[in-house]
């Protein structure tokens, strides 16, 4: 395991030195590939090795107590070496394809609509003369060209597709999974700005691509996509701290496969991964089947920081927001609060998919260890299964790569949190959206109410002003009435004991029409005065009785 690996750039991972500069290598933004090859004795490692490097290193096998893991990013910018371990592990032709696809790949443009525009964009070449025209045109059109196609309008780019499509996933034959990451980066509160429309429907994060590959020679193959793609020159402080969050789950996974890394499984035994402790020794009389390329490919596949950091913990991005826009709502309800929580329910469906998306791949990778029974097989399905690397007898035997037990009890685990911790804790979250719509309707309701009841009390106070001074009007109409025989029959003081029995019997009217009606402050859906006036005697002569009461006992 030293002498080939040496030549090719491999340095021994246990070694402090070489593990610092490999846990340093792995968060840069321009890093391509690494090579881990470990066991229970020596681990080794290799960074960005060209794809010959890669591809002479295939063709060395691995025993059965040593694991392998071949890390790429940016597939596009390394397609030989995806070449390299598609040819050796036979990976077909459209997978080879949708793995080196350029995720910033411009939409195909056909020659015929190349040439339309060039001449919509040069009206003069019109007036030159048909020589020149035809010379133009053989000169423009190539010798083969392609046949018509609808290229132009189904551009079917795998990462553009991805992009728009965030809970897409594949699972293909000896365990080849393809999802969609998401990690805990640019969090940013609902905006209903026009132009943000389209990326507010996705949920908050970074999304990415990966592919996750176990093979059956205990090599783990992870492909991911570019994060900065478009990007020129050296990254910015911004991009190094998203890259520290994008690949945490990954770092995490890559420092812990070094002994180095000891201490830190005893300071935070949370974070403990059981990848090489558990591996049988290489010195043993009998091979045996190492359990860490499964596990390594569990690991790798449970990101489970990114879904605690997401909707697993209380005071998850999403449970924040719900709670803020609750308090809105009692401060002031308002109809753009509903487009808020319309996207935040958007968000939410497309990360429930998401989750359900993973539920699915775990399903499918569980599926795949069940025995299949042959007899009722394809002709087919025998042929795609090698009777030489099966362990299981003739009739009954497994569709994929087989996981070692911990890893199926681990993917079990992790299926059932997936169920119980995030898709619930996001089906809560959106059974609170649906419920935070009604309260703001409602509150808008009570909200329109009390302006009606608000004018209501007003109406009510100015009619019962009228009833109050229109008997005095009258009454002061009469005494200026220019009759004759009235002509000094009456004094001030007659007028103004006119006045006060007439207003003493309008308030009387007023307050016995207020009590039968209980409109007495004119406003009804509030207690009257007459009800609190006899809430607090009675209130009072309770006090007084049983201070009474406490005097007697004493």
């Amino acid at each position: 395991m030293d002498g080939s690996r040496t030549l090719l750039g491999f340095e021994n991972f246990d070694d402090p030195n070489v593990y610092h500069r490999g846990a340093k290598h792995i968060l840069k933004a321009n890093a391509l590939n690494f090579v881990l090859e470990f066991d229970s004795d020596k681990a080794l490692l290799a960074s960005d090795l060209k794809s010959d490097s890669i591809a002479e290193l295939l063709q060395t096998p691995i025993e059965p107590t040593k694991t392998r893991w071949i890390n790429l990013w940016s597939p596009e910018q390394q397609k030989k070496t995806v070449k390299a371990l598609a040819t050796y592990y036979g990976f077909s032709p459209r997978t080879e394809g949708v793995m080196t696809s350029d995720p910033g790949r411009p939409a195909v443009v056909t020659t015929a609509n190349q040439q339309n525009r060039k001449r919509a964009m040069l009206p003069w070449l019109k007036d030159r003369s048909s020589s020149d025209s035809h010379a133009e045109d053989v000169e423009m059109t190539p010798t083969h060209e392609r046949p018509p196609t609808h290229a132009t309008s189904l551009d079917m780019n795998h990462y553009r597709m991805v992009n728009e499509v965030w809970y897409y996933c594949s699972v293909d034959w000896d365990l080849c999974v393809g999802y969609n990451s998401l990690s805990p980066v640019d969090l940013a509160p609902i905006d209903v700005d026009q132009h943000s429309q389209r990326m507010q429907n996705k949920p908050q994060g970074k999304r990415l691509w990966t592919w996750l590959i176990l093979c059956n020679d205990n090599t783990i193959i992870t492909i991911n996509e570019n994060p900065f793609h478009g990007h020129e020159g050296p990254p910015t402080p911004d991009e190094e701290e998203k890259l520290h969050s994008i690949r945490r789950n990954l770092a995490n996974v890559f420092e812990q496969l070094s002994k180095v890394n000891e201490y830190r499984k005893v300071e935070n035994p949370i974070n403990a991964l059981s990848i090489r402790s558990g591996l049988p020794k290489a010195k043993s009389d009998e091979p045996e089947i190492s359990e860490a390329p499964s596990l390594l490919f569990h690991y790798l596949f449970d990101d489970w920081y990114t879904s605690y950091s997401l909707v697993a913990k209380q005071e998850h991005q999403y449970g924040k927001q719900l709670g803020k826009l609750r308090d809105l709502m009692f401060q002031k309800p308002a109809v753009e609060h509903i487009e808020k929580l319309h996207r935040l329910g958007q968000q939410l469906s497309v990360l429930k998919k998401i989750y359900q998306s993973y539920a699915l791949i775990i399903d499918r990778i569980l599926e795949r260890q069940k025995p299949v029974d042959l007899s009722n097989s394809t002709h087919l399905l025998k042929e795609h299964i090698d009777d030489d690397k099966s362990k299981l007898t003739a009739q009954t035997r497994s569709y994929a790569v087989n996981l070692s037990s911990a890893a199926i009890v681990r993917f079990e685990r992790l299926r059932d949190r997936i169920q119980l911790y995030a898709l619930g804790e996001i089906q809560d979250c959106i059974d609170e959206k649906e419920a935070l719509v009604g309260l703001n309707f409602n509150l808008i309701t009570l909200k329109q109410s009390d302006a009606v009841e608000r004018l209501t009390r007003i109406t009510i106070l100015l009619a019962k002003v009228t009833i109050l001074f229109m008997p005095v009007s009258l009454m002061t109409a009469y005494f200026s009435t220019q009759i004759s025989d009235l002509q000094g029959a009456y004094t001030s003081t007659t007028y103004w004991a006119c006045f006060a029995v007439i207003m003493a019997f309008s308030l009387l009217f007023l307050v016995i029409f207020g009590v039968l009606s209980n409109t007495l402050e004119g406003k009804p859906i509030y207690r009257s005065m007459t009800q609190t006036f006899w809430d607090v005697s009675r209130k009072w002569l309770g006090l007084k009785e049983r201070q009474k009461a406490a005097l007697k006992r004493i």
